[in-house]
């Protein structure tokens, strides 16, 4: 095996997430940072115009889930950030520190636990720098307390306050050595949450705390109030205002001990931001986390401002279609102001502001009247569930999402288009699979899941005239489907779309969830207008896929916890064999791969040599035929690797890596131009660590060479495949977005 420096090339799209936070250089005002739930740290240098991803240094599944960061006052090169999760129950994270503007990035401290797709993502920073003293750093946790350090970030100490939901940490402007610590205690409320969020009742209510000694001492100022941001009067060392989310804005005028709202009613929604005007601190901006709905009560764009240093509020303006320009063609109004996470005024015009949302950074040069999205480029809510290339149109290729419908690509992955979606439900509902004939080039299937249930949509190759021709509906609000996310785990899904090479006009159709409800393998003989349901499929014990659902889809593979479903990669466990009709292919994530030689009438277990069960984590993640040598199949295991038969799955050998080492095979293609080029790639895991790689054979799996871009990160591959006889490789991921590479 031998390494090779490649450059990989990123579609336009470039990804995100949630974006959290912002950061200004106030030495050069043009260069931004913004923070993503899932994709890491982005900079711009053309003032929030364009923005690219800094990720180098990252090797942990958890560490593009940004917690918070922090720019160094005194040295504008220098840079934390801090990323986090939980699995099994446990928090965990790491602080990363970069001395080069955010070029690299290297570990510092893994005792602080951070929440980094967490309920409190959105709210302060809980890593900050002393402007007093540059070697002060200091950072707060989701449950282990208070860090700090004093070489600049090099080493940590403990400092108190564990088990504290900590929200936002502040250095007070003015006075030396004094610390100020929110904390959030709302969610104790709801027990059945703080369980699905694995989180834990925490002892104390939510409180706002305050050392004057560099963290030797604590003293609680207030007590009873969510604390998500706090900004200091640059003019009244003891005035304060705070967002505090279910309360609104409020003001203190004795450092923090008592706080009024003079903002009561602002907002239906919660408050999670507040900035001050550095031109002039009794100028205000509060932004409300406000949801898309038709509610005539709520603004489509909920940001406040005061203009008496915090007195009374208003909001800047109920805007229009008229207001919002150069955004996703896709965001329709209400989404311009989708759960506003960050407020922010620019260091050298109070008429320039930033907000960041569920998309992106949006900017506004006339003090919030107008907005302007600049397209989101090179960050966009882009998180890839699959990607399939056309078999018959060349340089065309398909990716379903999270949070989208189907996007399409005409020029080799460089950039990509939204497809249409029938107007079924108000919210954007996740792309789940795609297929593209073969047969009928101006044809595709593609599956839809939202809170109403999941859809097979039927549309032209470019997504246009899409109608629905399969739906079931989702399953009534129970207690499950509460704790779901958006409900979308609830029912049934359409896990994988597929074309019958030999027929014409029929495709088959993999739904997961319970089986009762309909899940299981369906065909259509007329160009998806009808549908049947084929025999079962699975021993008569499996009740729902996947079978163990809770560690499949909220543990081993999705993006966060709580958010059961999302991003664990999708349209890779059914597969139709492109060379003995009537031979079909499924997989179960960890009871088996079944195959059927009649079309789906009868099926029987062929996983006898495969690596099912040796581990909790040894879980089937695709399945993949070759399309230009007869029998020959791939199954690429979590953990277990990739493996091959060359008997139509009778026999099994594994072929990648040879050695005994855990390796996530999360997907695999075959092809190119001489049919020998095989490329998987694999992602970080929690319960199954092992780095981000591409790895390319030219010789069908004789031997690999490695091709990760290491300055990448982290990246968490959902997907590859190969342009028809090209040696085009693309790729997709969790939250980073689609690259390319193409080989000589």
């Amino acid at each position: 095996m031998t390494t090779q420096s490649v450059t990989w090339q990123q579609s336009t799209l470039n990804g995100g997430g949630f974006i959290e936070g912002i950061l200004q250089d106030p030495q050069f005002p043009d260069v931004l940072y913004a923070r993503s739930d899932v994709a890491g740290v982005f900079k711009s240098s053309d003032g929030g115009r364009s923005w690219q991803a800094r990720n180098h240094g990252m090797r942990e599944c958890h560490q593009h889930d940004v917690r918070s960061f922090a720019l160094s006052p005194h040295d504008n090169q220098l840079l934390f950030r801090g990323s986090g999760s939980v699995r099994g129950g446990n928090f965990f994270g790491t602080i990363h520190k970069s001395v080069d503007g955010g070029a690299y990035w290297y570990p510092v401290c893994r005792d602080v636990d951070f929440y980094g797709n967490g309920e409190t993502r959105q709210y302060g920073e809980v890593i900050q720098i002393d402007q007093h003293d540059p070697t002060f750093v200091v950072a707060g946790g989701y449950s282990a307390g208070v860090w700090i350090s004093n070489d600049t970030g090099e080493n940590w100490t403990y400092a108190g306050l564990k088990d504290e939901r900590i929200s936002c940490v502040y250095f007070h402007p003015t006075q030396k050595d004094t610390l100020y610590v929110g904390t959030i205690g709302s969610f104790d409320r709801d027990p059945v949450f703080v369980a699905q969020q694995y989180d834990y009742i925490r002892p104390n209510p939510a409180r706002l705390y305050r050392s004057c000694d560099r963290g030797a001492t604590w003293e609680v100022l207030h007590e009873g109030m969510d604390f998500a941001e706090i900004v200091f009067d640059p003019t009244s060392p003891d005035t304060l205002h705070a967002a505090c989310v279910h309360d609104g804005v409020m003001k203190s005028v004795d450092g923090g001990r008592t706080w009024v709202s003079h903002a009561l009613g602002l907002s239906k929604y919660l408050i999670g931001t507040i900035a001050i005007d550095p031109h002039n601190p009794n100028k205000l901006y509060a932004g409300a986390e406000t949801f898309p709905n038709s509610d005539p009560e709520v603004p489509p764009i909920g940001v406040y401002h005061s203009e008496d240093s915090g007195e009374s509020w208003r909001l800047i303006h109920w805007h229009t279609d008229a207001d919002i320009h150069n955004y996703p063609v896709y965001m329709t109004l209400p989404y311009a102001g989708w759960a506003i996470s960050k407020v922010r005024v620019d260091a050298r015009n109070s008429d320039t502001l930033y907000i960041s949302n569920w998309y992106g950074v949006s900017i506004s040069h006339d003090r919030g009247l107008t907005w302007d999205a600049n397209h989101f480029a090179g960050m966009e809510n882009i998180c890839i569930e699959n990607m399939v290339v056309h078999p018959a149109q060349p340089n065309t290729l398909y990716m379903v999402m999270a949070d989208h419908s189907p996007k399409v690509s005409t020029d080799g992955g460089r950039t990509f288009a939204p497809m249409s979606r029938p107007k079924i439900e108000t919210t954007q509902p996740d792309s789940t699979a795609i297929v593209a004939s073969r047969h009928r080039p101006d044809f595709v299937l593609y599956g839809i899941k939202g809170a109403s249930g999941c859809s097979i949509i039927r549309a032209g190759g470019d997504g246009s005239n899409p109608q629905i021709v399969f739906q079931i509906l989702a399953t009534p609000d129970t207690e499950e489907s509460r704790l779901a996310f958006q409900s979308r785990a609830a029912g049934v899904s359409v896990q994988a779309l597929a074309e019958d090479p030999f027929r014409p006009g029929k495709f088959y159709a993999y739904l997961d969830g319970i089986l009762e409800s309909g899940a299981g393998l369906y065909q259509s003989l007329d160009w998806g207008e009808h549908w049947e349901r084929l025999s079962p499929i699975f021993p008569d014990y499996i009740k729902r896929v996947p079978h163990e659902r809770q560690w499949i889809e909220n543990e081993l593979l999705s993006v966060v916890i709580a958010q059961t479903k999302n991003v664990c990669g999708t349209n890779q466990l059914l597969c139709v064999d492109p060379h003995r009709e009537g031979t079909l292919y499924i997989g179960e994530w960890t009871e088996g791969l079944f195959r059927s030689l009649d079309g789906g009438s009868t099926w029987q277990d062929i996983s006898r040599m495969l690596p099912f069960k040796r581990d909790r984590a040894s879980v089937l993640n695709v399945i993949r035929a070759d399309e230009h040598e007869a029998g020959v199949l791939y199954a690429g295991f979590i953990q277990e690797g990739l493996w091959r038969s060359s008997d139509y799955g009778d026999t099994w050998k594994k072929l990648f890596p040879t050695e005994d080492q855990v390796f996530n095979a999360t997907s695999v293609a075959v092809g190119g131009k001489d049919g020998k080029l095989l490329v998987v790639v694999s992602e970080p895991l929690y319960w199954s660590p092992c780095e981000s790689s591409t790895y390319v054979s030219r010789d069908g799996g004789q031997s690999w060479q490695d091709n990760y871009d290491k300055r990448l990160g982290a990246i968490r591959w959902k997907s590859v495949a190969i342009e028809p006889n090209q040696n085009r490789i693309y790729a997709g991921s969790c939250g980073n977005s689609a690259f390319y590479l193409s080989l000589d």
